[in-house]
């Protein structure tokens, strides 16, 4: 249990004053019980004329008056402060994830899916906002309420108060055997509400394949998954009803002793009158609110300690590290040094050596699962290498600060996503403080200004999510479009007009010229017409080099290349039979 709030504590960060604030609330809520227990004892006094009942009538309702203020005051105020730490506090840890996960490898959402990353950024992270700041608040008040209240309830019966006391410990005993029972299932409801978010996302990304090939069992995964977190939730309520009843039962028991010593210390033993009996037996009531109040919450511990530590597991990806001494670009060249790289133990890239002039255009080429993707993606460091280095500049990427570094490079994927909103801010992602006449520039250069001008709001039309609304090459040249408003020295181009017709393959080829323009460009091309006009041309197979000239001298060499751009001639020359 311990643990659990020192988790708890330690995830706070910068909240730890307004937690500390609402505890110090919480308890001062609790010690004006004190004033209701005062109360009723003058109240049962003045009963049996042992008290003036006109001043009994007064100081009860001046009790009355106090507790009920107090308790307002320092309730709402509690309630206020636990409230804004719970959010703040997430809200800080969500800010915080948003900067780890921009400096993750991409490596890592290879192993840590994005249903995993949303369940934890959305269900996992709310249910610590909500909960968390009751458990430590309410259990730390609750029990230096309870406390407090034992202390007075021992100076005016001491035989009363030790029974409260082992009726404490005892009920604590019994909440930390259903926090165990609630530690030992809640990673397996977490797991299952992770497996539910990756299904819900993968079905709504897939709905159209579903509709098309597999209407009546496409949802068969996702119908498991929701399946499955029922019977999770189900499973860690059913296994901690056994302990919050027994936790209820416990608080009865030394309730019920209480009243059973009142009375026989009254009728037996007459050590009680018969008021202070009748303050006692109201007082059972009284002693364990408090406690049982903070148990309440105490049940939801296990399920925290689960939530926090899947959390804190997000914290532990690798970040991008930037090596010292510090390295700073002095050009735009980019030389490979014996550079290999490794996914876990498949190596992809072996061994590779080669040197890209500033302001050259190189393309790359070679068969499907080459390499080809994975030596682009090193360039901007998605991925580090394994053996070598790249430099750039005449500076080791890797000691280069990673502002700088993407400041210098723009990609454009094969696979373009576009952000749910406006054309004009998802142009302008390439540069936050350009003007509107910037981004039309950098779109008619993109050739995207007349189609995005025919649209009924212009640039200010909404893009649905990944850019369903707009056909594939519209949504390359948008992007072609934010990196020419970007204005990177150098350029990554992976297979950009791949899978487009010829009227946007046009359109899209004539904004890359523009984009291209006196930079220094690497293109992974399967185009004739495009590799023909680059400066240097690279082969790869196998994750190796095993060409690398101009166009006219790999043509004439047997090879991988004169394979490449005779494949492509034979298959531009076919026509239909008659």
């Amino acid at each position: 249990m311990l643990n659990a709030f020192k988790l708890i504590w330690n995830f706070s960060s910068k909240r730890k004053k307004e937690y500390r604030n609402a505890i110090i609330f919480s308890f001062l809520e609790g010690l004006f019980l004190m004033a209701k227990m005062f109360a009723v004892i003058i109240a049962i006094y003045a009963l049996f004329g042992r008290y003036p009942l006109s001043n009994a009538v007064i100081a009860v309702l001046t009790l009355a008056v106090f507790y009920i203020v107090g308790v307002f005051i320092f309730s709402y105020k509690m309630q206020l402060t636990s409230m804004s730490a719970g959010f703040g506090m997430v809200g800080d840890k969500r800010f915080e994830f948003g900067e780890i996960l921009k400096n993750a490898y991409l490596g890592f959402f290879d192993n840590f899916s994005v249903g995993r990353i949303n369940s934890v950024l959305t269900t996992t992270l709310s249910e610590i906002e909500t909960s968390a700041p009751s458990a430590l608040i309410r259990v730390v008040g609750g029990v230096l309420g309870t406390v407090s209240l034992l202390i007075g309830l021992f100076f005016y019966e001491w035989r009363i108060a030790l029974i409260s006391l082992l009726g404490m410990a005892a009920y604590l005993l019994v909440v930390n055997w259903q926090i165990r029972v609630s530690r030992r299932d809640a990673p397996k409801r977490s797991e299952a509400q992770s497996k539910l978010s990756a299904a819900a996302l993968l079905f709504l990304q897939g709905i159209k394949v579903t509709k098309a090939f597999s209407f009546k069992n496409g949802d068969r995964r996702l119908k498991d998954a929701i399946q499955g977190s029922c019977n999770e939730n189900i499973d860690l309520s059913s296994g901690s009803i056994p302990s919050q009843i027994a936790a209820g039962v416990v608080l009865s028991i030394f309730e019920t002793a209480i009243i059973f010593t009142s009375v026989l210390g009254y009728t037996e033993f007459d050590i009680y009158s018969v008021e202070k009996c009748l303050v006692l037996i109201i007082l059972s009531f009284m002693a364990f609110s408090s406690m049982n109040q903070a148990g309440s919450v105490l049940s939801m511990i296990g399920i925290l300690d689960s939530a926090l530590k899947e959390t804190n597991s997000l914290t532990q990806m690798e970040q991008i590290q930037v090596a010292s001494p510090e390295q700073h670009i002095a050009s735009d060249e980019i030389i490979f040094e014996d550079v290999s790289f490794s996914y876990g133990n498949n190596e992809v890239l072996s061994h590779i050596d080669t040197a890209i002039k500033a302001g050259s255009f190189t393309a790359i080429i070679g068969p499907s699962g080459s390499g080809k993707t994975t030596l682009c993606q090193l360039i901007p460091r998605f991925f580090d290498v394994k053996k070598g280095r790249i430099l750039i500049g005449g500076a080791d990427i890797r000691h280069i600060p990673t502002e700088e570094l993407m400041s210098k490079i723009s990609v454009v994927f094969q696979k373009v996503y576009l952000f749910e909103d406006t054309i004009f801010n998802n142009i302008r992602f390439g540069k936050p403080t350009a003007t509107l006449e910037e981004v039309r520039t950098a779109a008619k250069a993109a050739r995207c200004d007349d189609f995005i001008m025919a649209l009924p709001e212009g640039y200010d039309t909404l893009v649905q999510e990944g850019g369903n609304n707009l056909s594939g090459g519209e949504k390359q040249r948008i992007s072609i479009a934010r990196a020419i408003l970007k204005d990177a020295p150098i350029i990554i181009l992976d297979e950009t007009t791949s899978a487009l017709d010829t009227e946007n393959e046009h359109e899209v080829l004539a904004a890359i010229e523009e984009l291209t323009e006196n930079k220094t460009v690497i293109m992974i091309a399967h185009r004739i017409k495009t590799v023909e006009k680059a400066d240097h041309i690279i082969a790869i197979e196998d994750g190796r080099i095993v060409q690398e000239g101009t166009h006219e001298e790999l043509l004439h060499r047997t090879g991988i290349y004169a394979d490449f751009i005779h494949t492509r001639e034979k298959a531009s020359g076919w026509k239909l039979a008659n």
